[in-house]
């Protein structure tokens, strides 16, 4: 888990919860386990991915729909991809411990949902920059590879720099993929606008980038 960029305390946080009947806190790792996320990027990068290498998206060009409403629907297919995909996770991860312990918190619903929604906004933004990338490269084989290194590699790199500058909330704060492992932390000590306002710029820049390349790439 730890070379899938999941921090040390994420694991043992989730070694310690196993079995508890605080069943929330299970669930809320899992959502913030981002190995889940690599299983979205193949999906996506093979759905967006294959679109150029089997010609759909230039006959969708030919056809007269706009660059922008087939930008969008990709988009719209892979969050609909993305959800699935977590909510499998998530169910598959916790619905055996629902059945032995039954579900319980030890912290209010209002929070609850609050962490809910950071964690769907910093998906939303997931998926975004893996539509961005798939589109860049125009090709399954190397979106995948780049989905699955670039985060880990960029993850590496902020962690040396944060070691450096003796800030370890500075990876969590400007990095998408390890904001979404410490949105837990975020929401239940005052921060909890960080996973919201990092998700939002993601996603807008990944849009914005991924948009202006797609109205000017030559379709073969």
């Amino acid at each position: 888990m730890m070379m899938f960029a999941s921090d040390e305390k994420t694991i043992n946080e989730m070694l310690m919860i196993i079995p508890d009947e605080n069943m929330w806190a299970y669930i809320s790792t899992a959502l913030a386990d981002t190995n889940v996320l690599y299983i979205a990027a193949i999906v996506i990068s093979i759905f967006v991915g294959s679109e150029y290498s089997m010609g759909t998206i230039k006959n969708s060009v030919s056809r007269g729909y706009s660059r922008s409403s087939i930008y969008v629907s990709k988009l719209l297919f892979s969050l609909i991809a993305m959800f699935a995909i977590v909510i499998g996770y998530v169910l598959g991860s916790s619905i055996v411990g629902g059945i032995l312990y039954g579900f319980s918190a030890k912290i209010s619903a209002g929070q609850i949902w609050l962490m809910v929604a950071a964690y769907c906004v910093e998906m939303i933004a997931v998926c975004g920059l893996y539509v961005m990338i798939a589109i860049l490269l125009k090709s399954t084989g190397h979106a995948i590879a780049f989905s699955l290194i670039i985060p880990m590699l960029v993850s590496s790199v902020l962690q040396i720099v944060a070691l450096a500058y003796n800030n370890n909330d500075l990876v969590s704060r400007v990095w998408l993929f390890q904001t979404l492992t410490a949105t837990q932390q975020f929401c239940l000590y005052g921060d909890a606008y960080v996973p919201f306002v990092v998700g939002a710029v993601y996603f807008i820049l990944s849009c914005v980038i991924g948009l202006l390349v797609f109205r000017r790439q030559e379709l073969k």
